[in-house]
């Protein structure tokens, strides 16, 4: 039995079409999400957010607020001195948003430690994010309370994260 040209371009075109359903089934088999799923690393914001605005309480009556107008950013504090530039703040927003830590133990207690309280409201979420910050000597705790989990990051991520007052 012999085939045509056009027979042959036809059997080459579907062998090459079932090679390329293998390698993307096999592929989804062995990278699957749900590997990534098991990582001990979690976002402290969903990825490709945009802050519009963000509260930090330190204490009762210290306060700063950073809010989105535009490209910039408007920075008001109450109860203590804080001078940033416009690339400072920048900073401290790429920080907030590709922020990565270490899930940690559900049953997490933090004696004698003040905590700091952060709400993020990111455009196009009608939920504001709340979380508490604990700052340590090793680390940095965060209680992200949307997904009531502890995230555990690297102490140097403190002052990117939380500004500091002169």
């Amino acid at each position: 039995m012999k085939l045509s040209r056009t027979a042959w371009n036809n059997v080459i075109i579907f062998s090459v079409m079932i090679f390329i359903l293998l390698i993307n089934i096999t592929h989804d088999t062995l990278f699957s999400e749900q590997s990534t799923k098991t990582d001990a690393l979690h976002a402290v914001l969903p990825l490709n957010s945009v802050v519009v605005t963000m509260n930090i309480i330190l204490s009762g009556k210290q306060k700063i607020n950073f809010e989105r107008i535009g490209r910039h950013w408007k920075l008001t504090t109450s109860g203590l001195l804080l001078s940033q530039t416009d690339l400072e703040i920048e900073q401290t927003m790429l920080a907030w948003q590709q922020s990565k830590g270490l899930i940690q133990a559900a049953d997490i207690v933090v004696k004698g430690k003040q905590g700091i309280a952060v709400e993020i409201a990111l455009a196009g979420d009608v939920n504001t994010h709340f979380f508490t910050l604990y700052p340590l000597h090793d680390q940095l705790l965060i209680f992200k309370q949307k997904d009531d989990i502890w995230l555990a990051l690297p102490t140097h991520l403190t002052k990117l994260l939380i500004p500091e007052s002169q």
